[in-house]
């Protein structure tokens, strides 16, 4: 494939893309363009047209179309008007004017004297008398030597009970194909005014930092479904390949903690915290996943956990033994297939009054220094970077950052800088995972249905 039809197949994939996320502006606008036809139609003043048809005699002598021309001519002398408006008496010879006109019949020797007004019968009386005061106007040139051939009517008008105008049907379709063009034009319109990154490719070049993974936007993963065994396994293959790519990409270094945070809050952060932990869990790792965002425990809400225990106790009071603040969460409450699978879960806990004191705290490091040596893999899920404080003072303290960025949600602004943020704070950057893309394959067995069942863990390895 060359790179001019690469761009082609681009710029309508990107067309393509804005009519499915804006077929509303279209739909909108198609039926507003629609409506406005007809109600232009139904008020619209009828109009009637009645004809009559006039043979042409051609002297032999001259050239036929050179008659059929100067007959023409002939009809739409002033004279003729004139004469039609003083013999009806009810029009005047302007009004004739503008109701009148004459044609030539194909390439036949036949005019035609059309009369178009609001009355029907009023219409066939100015088209019968325009051609009646037209021959006499014929006559009378001849008689004065003009040759022009003789003229005779072949067909009189008639009354016609169906107006000509408006033409309901072609009104209607004008209005749709212009409401149609008109909805394209605002839906590219809005596109282009519209900051929010709708593609992968644009997160990527606007982080340059690698992607590990992709989720796609599915119904398993809203809140509302999301802690209900909801999850398929062809829904956990997103997190399944971000274990494996946080994992083989960094395999200089042990990769024990990772916190999770995003630019701005909706970005779904907290379904990739979730989500990576059941999958490490499910590779028979021995998972902690903890709940740093202390002003919206999203996660606790998820999982239906009890706020009155939890980190927040933890850095203020040292309640006790850190596991007593623990929930042990079974993976099944998410992945509907995952029985026996356990993961360690800290929430929150109550919402304090100074969560960036608590996070930034000595308690805070002491507790994740101690759960990088109880566990395997420990997941972070940290506040929205850019929103609050507070992920900040912990970014020293783990292996790496995460990074999640939702499509139609993330901004280019917010992207570019949310990472300058993080360079500025000498962050371990691990990688990018794109949230909410659309589900154009199905990983997990190549598009067959997914039976197989999760690995079952083997104990603390």
């Amino acid at each position: 494939m060359t790179p001019n039809s690469k761009s082609e197949e681009s710029d309508f994939s990107a067309f393509a893309r804005t009519l499915r996320r804006r077929w509303w502006v279209v739909l909108l606008c198609a039926i507003g363009a629609t409506a406005a036809a007809v109600g232009i139609t139904l008020h619209a003043e009828k109009k009637y047209a009645s004809t009559t048809s006039l043979l042409l005699r051609v002297n032999p002598e001259v050239e036929p179309q050179r008659v059929v021309d100067t007959n023409l001519q002939l009809l739409s002398l002033p004279n003729v008007a004139s004469k039609t408006a003083q013999s009806l008496s009810k029009v005047s010879q302007a009004e004739v004017e503008e109701a009148t006109a004459s044609e030539q019949q194909g390439e036949s020797d036949i005019v035609k004297v059309t009369a178009t007004t609001t009355n029907p019968d009023l219409a066939a009386e100015i088209a019968n008398t325009y051609a009646t005061e037209f021959i006499a106007l014929r006559r009378t040139s001849s008689q004065k030597g003009l040759q022009t051939g003789s003229v005779q009517v072949v067909e009189q008008a008639t009354p016609d009970s169906s107006p000509v105008s408006p033409n309901a049907t072609r009104n209607v379709v004008f209005g749709i194909v212009i409401g149609l063009v008109l909805g394209v034009g605002i839906a590219m319109l809005l596109e282009q005014l519209d900051r929010r990154v709708k593609r992968t490719d644009d997160l990527t070049d606007t982080m340059g930092i690698p992607l590990l993974a992709t989720v796609a936007k599915r119904k398993a993963f809203d809140r509302k479904h999301l802690g209900n065994g909801s999850m398929s396994p062809e829904d956990l293959e997103a997190f399944r390949m971000l274990r494996a790519n946080l994992r083989y990409f960094e395999s200089s270094r042990d990769i024990k903690s990772v916190l999770v945070t995003s630019a701005e809050p909706g970005e779904g952060k907290t379904l990739v915290s979730l989500g990576l932990a059941v999958a490490a869990a499910a590779a028979g790792e021995k998972v902690l996943l903890l709940e740093a965002d202390l002003r919206d425990p999203g996660l606790s809400r998820v999982l239906k956990l009890q706020q009155a225990h939890g980190l927040s106790r933890v850095l203020t009071e040292g309640a006790g033994a850190i596991t007593a603040q623990m929930a042990t969460v079974a993976a099944e409450e998410v992945i509907r297939s995952a029985a026996g699978v356990t993961l360690d879960v800290m929430p929150a806990g109550a919402v304090p009054p100074n969560p960036p004191a608590l996070l930034e705290s000595q308690k805070m490091k002491e507790l994740i220094a101690h759960a990088e040596r109880s566990y395997d893999f420990i997941v972070i899920d940290t506040p929205p970077l850019l929103a609050v404080s507070d992920a900040i003072p912990l970014i020293s303290t783990v292996s790496g950052v995460l990074v999640v960025s939702g499509l139609g949600v993330s901004t280019r602004s917010s992207a570019g800088d949310l990472i300058e943020q993080l360079h500025r704070l000498n962050a371990s950057i691990l990688g990018l995972v794109v949230n909410f893309a659309q589900d154009s394959r199905r990983a997990y067995g190549y598009g067959r249905p997914a039976h197989v069942e999760l690995a079952q863990p083997k104990g603390d390895a």
